[in-house]
């Protein structure tokens, strides 16, 4: 019963993970009205998702309650607001105008309040001619200029010219003005470009008004200019070792994919696999940002925004630059744009939005189908232990979510206002029943890594911006003790093998709980309750300690030839072991001789990363480990931590954030 409930509770929170929210009333509500007899006797009974969808547009026992919440689905979002705006951009100006007679460090934290207050200048401005009683209709276009002029006193060249750019884009005529290619002139100048900063001077010096004395007072501030160094965040994709695998997207050509009838899909190594190989480096079929994160990350490619772009239409949303604005708003974000207030305050979870932004990603609606059928056709959903409380539940989040897509005109303009769903859009409510339940077991958590401005790694901690659904990144299974470790290159899914693997060995990721920090028990009731598995691992057969109560015993393997047999660490070095299984006297000299160096290894990989020497560190750990698999096996302390020290040393170099 304790397994029960617990699995219950996992399951609801995997499709309305806030209380709060105005989706769990309405399942109540929904729940009332059906009683218990419909939902065990009709509803629990029913074989397929397309019945169950069918089934809450059409039963009388619940249809009532599911229409008259469901005709009430409005548009809510944050909208524009061009006074504030406009009050926003006066306040980014005094700032800006203070900062010029202040100390240096007085000076640079007025522009620092210029920044935040420009930034929401251009977050709440309206597109061009929205508002036209305010600033003529180009709010927009002078926030970003005002915007421009803080960012080159900022030292932030690339990102001013940006601006000037959009300030263009959005109405103003600043071609023709002598101050825009002087901007343009300090921009390249912080940059580093004094040839390019020279150029615009000049285009400057040949607009008629130009002014001598102003263009010579220009070209000394810009002599004066000491360029900024660049940092870059974005994080490095590595290659694929041996190259992409041609029967396995974004996976290796050393690992593949089998299949038992015990265990279902899963990856394994090919001819081997040897530490530091990376094994998979993927894109999300779909990937969206956690809420709570809109503020602060690009909506789009996740970047930490500095700079944000916003939507023209709604002030919900942010990205990090004009291109991932028109990649997201010309794609997905024009059906969701004006329901995600509606969708944030439905409390749904993160994996709900996934499944939606299946479909308004999709080039066109008959795609969107093909991939939502395709996946729950090829991933686990675990059909077979769901409830009918489960059931409802998803059915009604699917009806919600064909909602949205009736009301934001996803399937073109309809013949009536009403709920009742097509016939295409029931199959499109069906297919996302079957992603409601695929992305429980399969989904992704997508992280960054934020690094102090002292050390790369002391400090350092995961923060989890996002998640996506990867359609290779699936198939990899679950142990207690993964063998690859992952990290994220924007949205991209990177796993790196941290130990090595002999052909058709698993190749095992890890969905949560791992035996350092959590005992067996609790580790089997998580799975059971989030993933309806029990593990079968090596660290879960072994029963392996906490990491704290690991002592520093070591398991070497028999040195004969074809025996796979493990021995305790010799008591007397001198004289020769004698193996229960193999029935030879072997010497174990040469194997302690190799665990001592691989120890020194362990102890110079992390003197780099104390050094800050990420890619020395990551040579140094994965020699070490290499070496001690060879002559050993886990648990072994100084391994598992040095295994730790590799994924930290591995997700320094994909995105990074300094807050």
């Amino acid at each position: 019963m304790e397994f029960d409930a617990y699995h219950q509770i996992c399951s609801t929170q995997t499709v309305q993970s806030e209380k709060k929210g105005f989706f769990n009333e309405f399942c109540v509500d929904v729940r009332e009205a059906c009683g218990d007899k419909w939902l065990r006797n009709y509803f629990g009974k029913l074989k397929s998702n397309a019945a169950r969808v069918l089934s809450i547009f059409s039963d009388r026992e619940v249809c009532d309650p599911v229409l008259g919440v469901l005709e009430h689905v409005q548009p809510v979002f944050k909208q524009k607001d061009a006074l504030f705006s406009a009050q926003r951009r006066a306040q980014a100006d005094k700032f800006f105008l203070m900062s010029g007679s202040e100390a240096e460090e007085s000076s640079r934290e007025l522009l620092q309040q210029a920044l935040l207050a420009a930034n929401l200048a251009v977050m709440r401005a309206p597109d061009r001619n929205a508002d036209p009683t305010i600033d003529d209709g180009l709010t927009l276009a002078l926030a970003y200029r005002s915007r421009a002029s803080i960012l080159i006193r900022l030292g932030e060249g690339e990102a001013a010219l940006s601006d000037l750019k959009l300030a263009t884009n959005f109405g103003l005529d600043l071609k023709a003005s002598v101050d825009y290619y002087c901007k343009m002139a300090k921009a390249y100048a912080v940059m580093g470009e004094p040839a390019r900063a020279e150029i615009s001077l000049k285009i400057a010096e040949k607009m008629s008004g130009s002014d001598p004395t102003h263009i010579a007072l220009c070209r000394k501030e810009i002599a004066a200019v000491k360029p900024f160094p660049k940092e870059n965040h974005t994080g490095q994709v590595p290659q694929l070792t041996h190259g992409e695998n041609p029967e396995l997207s974004g996976a290796a050509k050393v690992v593949k994919l089998v299949e038992t009838k015990e265990k279902g899909r899963f990856v394994v190594a090919a001819e081997g696999l040897t530490t530091g190989d990376v094994v998979l480096c993927e894109e999300p079929v779909a990937a969206c940002l956690i809420p709570s994160f809109f503020g602060t990350n690009c909506h789009h490619c996740f970047k930490r925004l500095h700079t944000p772009v916003s939507c023209l239409h709604c002030s919900g949303v942010a990205f990090c630059s004009a291109q991932c604005m028109g990649e997201a708003c010309s794609s997905y974000h024009r059906f969701e744009c004006e329901f995600m207030d509606l969708l944030i305050g439905s409390g749904m979870s993160i994996l709900c939005f996934i499944a939606l932004r299946v479909f308004t990603q999709a080039p066109n609606l008959e795609e969107g189908l093909a991939t939502a059928n395709l996946l729950f056709e090829h991933l686990c959903a675990h059909e077979e232990e769901r409830q009918p409380e489960d059931y409802l539940q998803r059915s009604l989040m699917a009806g919600f979510l064909m909602r949205i897509l009736q009301k934001a005109l996803y399937f073109g303009r309809r013949k009536t206002e009403g709920v009742n769903p097509t016939a295409v859009e029931l199959q499109v409510a069906t297919a996302l029943l079957g992603l409601l339940q695929v992305l429980q077991y399969n989904a992704h958590q997508i992280y960054q890594t934020q690094v102090t401005e002292e050390h790369r790694f002391d400090g350092s901690r995961t923060v989890f911006v996002a998640a996506g659904l990867y359609g290779t990144g699936s198939y990899f299974n679950h142990e207690c003790w993964p063998s690859v470790a992952s990290h994220f290159v924007g949205k991209k899914l990177i796993l790196t093998a941290t130990k090595p693997h002999r052909p058709n060995e698993v190749v095992a990721v890890n969905y949560g709980p791992i035996f350092i920090q959590m005992n067996l028990k609790e580790r089997q009731r998580s799975l059971r309750g989030r993933y309806s598995f029990s593990c079968n691992c090596m660290a879960c057969q072994e029963n392996w300690p906490l990491l704290q109560k690991l002592d520093k015993q070591v398991r070497f393997w028999c040195t004969s030839a074809n025996c796979v047999n493990l021995l305790k660490f010799p008591k007397d070095l001198a004289k020769d072991v004698r193996c229960p299984r193999c029935r030879k006297n072997i010497s174990l000299k040469e194997s302690v001789v190799r665990l001592i160096k691989t120890e020194e290894l362990y102890r110079e990989a992390a003197r780099a990363m104390e050094a800050q020497k990420t890619p020395e560190a990551i040579e140094l750990f994965k020699e070490g480990i290499e070496m001690f698999f060879q002559v050993a096996a886990l648990p072994h302390k100084d391994t598992l931590v040095a295994q730790q020290s590799l994924q930290k040393c591995l997700a320094d170099t994909g995105t990074t954030f300094k807050k």
